[in-house]
């Protein structure tokens, strides 16, 4: 980001909360008494024609030997009324009005920092680089520049660290973000060029023995399960890998599409493997998967780092590492598993299909992992990408370029509709109480989600661990009670999942660790605190929680901060289909990252983002061009 300091103004026009450089002389400076230790605050009224301000700066206790009654100075930074402070600048920059500056009266870039280093610091070295580095050369002909109205390489690099104007910054960002996107798309073309060089191994389909298996689903399979299932058929006949994702809706039933090509896949005579993001997913998926493929002796394994567990001739063993790496290495088998499947040694050698679930949670390099050296053959598995986060369209070609796309946007019959509210006072939030005893009473559950694991943030957003002291003496004192975080071990997060599942507890308080995978069908309501920090489209993948049986269910999302944007959640109120709403996230959001860089794992661009749909759109026309090298 920037600091816009070419603002500069006499103090008696300066405003609150604007960004502003004002040309002063110092009146006095000293240090304050304080009652901390290794504390210090530096206080200072500086002064122009036309009236003087305080500034304050905290623990920079050199000021004193840099600073002297009557030097004149820049001060940039933002002017703030504090009760305790009163009106004055805190802790802003201040630069000799005698010498060259970096920030004051310019546009400064703010930079990442390390320990023991000053923004002041890293932009005085990133100026001296700037006059001193040699530039890479353009790689991008003039055409392609003037198309994508982007300027040359070198320029782009001076507009970022040097911007005369805002405007210069944003036209130099995306010529990086233009190059970030062309090499992205020729990595997936790469990819997909290598996939289909070496070959994949074929799946023969039998059509009666998948009617037979689908049958015993206990609901009938929607016209887009059968569509994704079948383009999937169609895809892993060939002798070329499959490389497909399938978009869902929460409650969409994709673990359906995954469940039967594993059948077809072992009935080929190979093995498939499926990779799930968090232990919680990969149990409930190891119960799903056994429960129907069990029927026909098709043994499963659940592999985690903590828990090695296979079901197979109708028994179920835990195994040891090397009990595991055993049965793995014999080949014809389902594993279920976390990134304990991307330690070497881990798939087994017939391994024909790989199914990755919430797609959006790995990155391309963890998924080519994943198939790459897979065979001794060097043939390359059939890859099956699944995610529960609706992408717009535009995003989903340029981010999965390589794969081809299914959507399932139909919910089983019979699913009824989630009523969604947003809690604006306490009489809400008592209305929103009374329906979670109402259901309970029912023999139904609950779920209330908070941003936070303890109470230690300062923004002061609801814990976990607070938020179930207070139910549990307060509103909630006579129902059962779970708490549910990342930071449990994976038995105790079993357990209390097994606990909530099964009945043994009424609600479960948690942070967003059950956002995905958690099947619950008695859970008719989800209580979200704080949830103006959540973006629309993780409200909707926490919504998927409830609402998976014919009972109605209900989504109540309590706000804490009165500044937040309403119009923002009554989305949610308004909309259920999970596709609109995404696009919705991403004209609220704007540059935000849909996904999240905690979401997908890793920070797939530096300058790229999400709303650049102009550039995604020309940087795959040029990359998918035959002469583009």
């Amino acid at each position: 980001r920037y600091d816009d300091y070419t603002n500069i103004l006499p103090i008696a026009d300066v405003l609150n909360d604007i960004a502003v450089t004002i040309r002063v002389h110092v009146k006095e400076i000293s240090q304050a008494p304080t009652f901390r230790k290794r504390f210090a605050i530096i206080r200072a009224i500086v002064f122009d024609a036309s009236g003087e301000i305080k500034v304050t700066w905290f623990n920079q206790p050199w000021l004193l030997k840099q600073l002297k009654k009557g030097d004149e100075i820049f001060i940039s930074g933002i002017v703030t009324n504090r009760e305790r402070y009163g009106r004055g600048f805190t802790s802003p920059l201040w630069e000799p009005a005698n010498e060259e500056t970096l920030a004051a009266g310019s546009i400064a870039p703010v930079y990442p920092l390390t320990s023991g280093v000053s923004q002041k610091t890293l932009r005085k070295a990133m100026k001296m680089a700037m006059n001193e580095v040699e530039f890479p050369k353009e790689w991008l002909s003039d055409e392609v520049l003037q198309r994508v109205k982007v300027p040359a390489l070198p320029q782009a690099y001076r507009y970022i660290h040097t911007p005369a104007s805002i405007q210069e910054t944003e036209e130099g960002r995306r010529r990086i973000a233009f190059g970030e996107l062309i090499s992205y798309q020729g990595a997936l073309r790469s990819a997909r060029m290598q996939a289909n060089t070496a070959g994949a191994p074929q799946i023969i389909f039998d059509e009666a023995f998948a009617k037979k298996f689908s049958s015993a689903f206990p609901f009938e399979l929607t016209d887009d399960q059968k569509k994704a299932i079948w383009a999937c058929v169609q895809d892993m006949s060939k002798n070329i890998s499959m490389r497909r994702l399938v978009q869902g809706d929460v409650g969409s039933g994709k673990t359906v599409v995954a469940i039967m090509l594993a059948a077809l896949v072992y009935r080929s005579g190979f093995s498939s493997a499926i990779l799930a993001p968090t232990e919680v997913l990969v149990r409930q998926h190891f119960a799903t998967f056994k429960r129907y493929l069990s029927v026909y002796d098709m043994p499963v394994l659940m592999l985690t780092s903590a828990a090695r567990i296979l079901h197979e001739g109708g028994q179920e063993k835990k195994l040891s590492a090397a009990e595991a790496r055993e049965r793995i290495a014999c080949g014809r088998i389902v594993v279920v598993g976390t990134h304990a499947l991307l330690v070497r040694g881990s798939m087994p050698p017939d391994i024909a299909c790989v199914v990755v679930d919430e797609q959006h949670r790995f990155g391309v390099a963890q998924r080519e992992a994943l198939i790459a050296p897979a065979r001794a053959d060097g043939k390359v598995p059939h890859l099956l990408s699944m995610t529960a986060t609706p992408i717009p369209r535009s995003l989903a070609l340029t981010l999965y370029g390589d794969l081809d796309i299914s959507i399932i946007r139909q919910k089983p019959v019979g699913r009824a509709l989630i009523e969604t509210h947003i809690l604006l006072d306490d009489r809400d939030r008592q209305d929103a109480y009374d329906v979670v005893m109402r259901e309970i009473r029912l023999g139904h559950r609950a779920f209330v989600i908070c941003p936070l694991i303890d109470p230690s943030d300062i923004l002061g957003a609801k814990s976990a661990e607070v938020e179930v002291r207070r139910l549990r003496n307060g509103i909630l004192k006579h129902v059962r009670i779970g708490l549910m975080h990342g930071k449990l071990s994976s038995i105790e997060k079993e357990k209390v999942m097994s606990d909530f599942a099964t009945g043994l507890l009424d609600v479960l308080v948690a942070t967003t660790v059950v956002e995905v995978g958690v099947d619950v069908p008695e859970a008719t309501v989800l209580f979200i605190e704080s949830a103006e920090r959540f973006g629309l489209a993780q409200l909707h993948q926490l919504r998927g929680r409830i609402g998976r049986s014919t009972w109605k269910s209900y989504c109540f999302l309590s706000t804490t901060d009165s500044e937040s944007n309403p119009l923002r959640l009554r989305i949610l109120e308004k909309i259920s289909d999970g596709f609109e709403i995404a696009e919705a996230d991403l004209k609220f959001r704007g540059q935000g990252n849909i996904l999240g860089t905690e979401q997908s794992g890793a920070a797939i661009f530096k300058a790229a983002r999400l709303d650049d749909i102009d550039l995604m759109q020309l940087a795959r026309e040029w990359g998918q061009a035959p002469n583009c090298g």
